[in-house]
């Protein structure tokens, strides 16, 4: 009888132990959470930033694990992206990033970094870019601001459905044509470039609202100041200062 009393005592007094024991861990598991940790160096293939619903802010990863992009509350299908740091917007979509890779290529190497802004609900219209082509021992670069925009409707999601939707036709012709109408009526204009073209001339190269060129201000590939401005039907007129 005593060797039963015994046995009940202990399990009563392991059980009241253990759940003493697993409060105290469940209890610091929480308070863990609030507090500032400092770390000499840190391994890690992603980050994510998030506010405290829950909506995401940044992501900070490598290649391998990249957020695909996000808009309109959507996350976009899984594709490859360069490594660097994609920024979310209160809403949770997609509003710029810096991305930087270095990758081989048919024709050679391919080597840059890219720090844009986007839209509301759409694509890049700030950008400042360094690129770098190498090919065949030869390299070209552009480096510089790069300023875009979209018309006052235009949305990301519809014109990508537009385009997949157009691919879709089978007769060239009419696929071709398609696309080109999507393009000038959804897609971005260039507005202008400051910085350094592929063609090795440095200067500022301004276009219109629909992206056709208007003004050139710069500096060509042999050192020489040139000013090149456009009329409306794309004819040029070309000054050299000697």
């Amino acid at each position: 009888m005593k060797t039963l009393e015994t046995k009940v005592k202990f399990l009563t007094y392991y059980a009241m132990a253990s759940t003493l024991f697993f409060s105290v861990m469940l209890f610091s598991s929480f308070t863990e959470n609030n507090k500032v940790v400092n770390f000499d160096e840190i391994n890690v293939k992603r980050i994510n930033v998030v506010e405290k619903n829950g909506t995401i802010r940044m992501v900070i990863s490598n290649k391998e694990l990249q957020h695909s992009g996000r808009m309109n509350g959507k996350d976009w299908a899984k594709r490859e992206r360069p490594a660097g740091m994609i920024f979310f917007n209160d809403k949770g979509d997609e509003c710029g990033g810096l991305i930087y890779q270095i990758k081989k290529t048919d024709k050679g190497m391919v080597s840059g970094m890219s720090i844009t802004m986007d839209k509301f609900n759409d694509d890049q219209v700030v950008q400042i870019l360094n690129d770098e082509y190498l090919q065949e021992g030869n390299l070209f670069s552009q480096r510089g601001l790069i300023i875009n925009d979209f018309p006052a409707s235009s949305d990301l999601e519809e014109r990508t459905k537009a385009y997949e939707e157009a691919k879709k036709i089978t007769d060239e012709k009419l696929r071709k044509e398609k696309l080109k109408e999507i393009q000038e009526k959804q897609d971005s204009r260039n507005l202008m470039f400051v910085g350094k073209t592929r063609g090795n001339s440095q200067g500022i190269f301004i276009n219109d609202q629909a992206g056709r060129p208007k003004m050139m201000i710069f500096v060509d590939d042999k050192g020489k100041p040139r000013i090149t401005t456009f009329n409306d039907k794309g004819e040029k007129k070309d000054f050299i200062t000697e």
